[in-house]
């Protein structure tokens, strides 16, 4: 229990105090939101991630699954207007960008990279975009890129 209260204050404490980086590093700085926190626990009952999901004033739902460590490991985003990918993304948004920039274009939106260190899948039209992204090799045990909603 006291750790995982030490998580959710650690976690707060970077949410007040502006340290933000994004998938591989802290939660991102996402401005003004809504954020709530849900502990999901291991099965000898210690917080094995926490999902920190934040709606943004665009209305669009980011969830950021963050290990005990308090390193992001997934993130997801679905609603009518992209984040801010680079927050989001943090260190792996240049990944993508390049990655996006040798595929081909279509009338709607689709980019997937799949490599052993990094994930992303995102896709959609304007008013509908989702996507997920996640680091394969920090995935908690029991934790599968079909947990990442």
């Amino acid at each position: 229990m006291a750790r995982m209260r030490a998580l959710v204050a650690a976690l707060l404490a970077m949410w007040i105090g502006g340290s933000w980086a994004g998938l591989g590093s802290t939660p991102a700085n996402l401005g003004p939101r809504v954020l709530t926190a849900k502990i999901h626990k291991d099965d000898a009952g210690r917080a094995g991630y926490t999902d920190v999901e934040t709606k943004l004033e665009s209305g669009t739902v980011v969830h950021e699954y963050v290990g005990a460590d308090g390193m992001v490991f997934a993130v997801s985003w679905s609603g009518p207007f992209l984040p801010d990918l680079k927050e989001v993304l943090g260190s792996h948004f240049d990944a993508m960008v390049a990655h996006a920039g040798k595929t081909a274009k279509a009338g709607r939106s689709q980019l997937a990279l799949r490599q052993s260190e990094l994930v992303i899948v995102s896709g959609g039209h304007m008013g509908a975009f989702e996507g997920r992204a996640w680091l394969p090799a920090k995935l908690p045990a029991g934790f599968g890129p079909g947990d990442v909603k």
